[in-house]
Parts: structure tokens; sequence; C-alpha cells
């Protein structure tokens, strides 16, 4: 059964694979491309490092997870206008980010090290990290997130386009469910 993912209002359909063998090259080609896109722009706000970048991301994911699952907390700091404090984020130390990133240790420590230097994160206790408040509200951050949400935009619009997914009234997506379980 489908994990159901805590949502603020019920879904009217839902996105779904397009059933043929033909679109999984499609897919790919397109999904390349989009991770492409990203990649730039990662590259770009962390000059050309990855593993520096996804460090940092891992730290702000982790930072708010926890907060993200409480209706509360999503009002508040639903937007990048809101600031999360320290003390409302979850910290993360470089041994859970090597094992979760499969980068190793080490590395992760000198990322760590220069995230420090850079003003992206800072320390909530000892050798546990999350993302400095504000630093998401800079405007080079700011205009990264907005060509990031994009770009997810056009892949999705591409792919609806292209047939390689299509959109499921919930009603039928229901009824689909319901037959899927009963295989």
């Amino acid at each position: 059964m489908p994990r159901r993912r805590a949502t603020t209002i019920t879904p009217e359909g839902r996105l779904v694979l397009a059933e043929s063998a033909a679109n999984s090259r499609l897919f790919i080609f397109m999904i390349g491309n989009f991770l492409h896109r990203i990649e730039r722009e990662r590259r770009g706000l962390y000059g050309g490092d990855l593993d520096l970048a996804l460090v940092a991301e891992m730290i702000g994911t982790a930072a708010i997870e926890p907060g993200m699952r409480d209706a509360a907390f999503r009002e508040q700091h639903g937007t990048f206008e809101s600031v999360v404090g320290v003390e409302g984020q979850r910290a993360v130390n470089a041994t859970s980010i090597a094992s979760a990133s499969g980068i190793p240790r080490e590395t992760v420590r000198r990322k760590l090290k220069r995230l420090l230097e850079l003003g992206v994160i800072v320390e909530k206790g000892r050798a546990r990290y999350v993302i400095k408040p504000g630093v998401v509200q800079r405007p080079e951050q700011q205009a990264a997130f907005a060509r990031g949400i994009q770009q997810t935009v056009l892949f999705m619009n591409e792919c609806l386009e292209h047939g390689v997914i299509r959109w499921v009234p919930a009603k039928d997506g229901k009824a689909r469910s319901a037959a899927a379980r009963k295989k």
C-alpha cells in the first residue's frame, strides 16, 4: 500500500506514470536533462563543489524535517520569508551525514569546516550543525530556489506534454488503488 503523506488539502487527483514501455527511455532522458539543470544551480551556489552542496542541503533538510510534519510549523515557516531559528532546527553530525550521503566522514568534516567558514551553518552543540538563520533568505539563495522551482514545474509539464505522466482524478485514482490492493 502506498504511504500517505500529510497534506493540507484533499488531493483532487494524482500524477501517475503512463503505462508504456516506450516511455522509459524518454523519461530517463527528460529526468537527466532536469537533473543537469538543477546541478548547474547547485554548482553556482557552492563554487562548483557538489559535495559541499549536498552536505549543506542535507543539514537544511534534516533541520526542518520534523517541523514540516507539523501543521503549525508549516503554517509559520511555509515560505522562505520566515526565518527558522537555531532552536527550531534539528542538528545533525558528520557521521549521520556521511552515512546518509555516502560521502566519506573525513570529507564531510572538511565540508562542514568550509560551510562554517562561509557562514552557511552554525554549531548547535558540539559537532552538531544546523543552517545559520537567515541564510536561505539571502538574495542569491532565493534566486536559485526560484529557478529550481521553475525548472521543476517545467520538467513536470514536459512530462505531461510528452505523455510520460498523466493526471488521474481522485475517484479514478481511488478505484485504481483499490484494484491494485486486490491483486
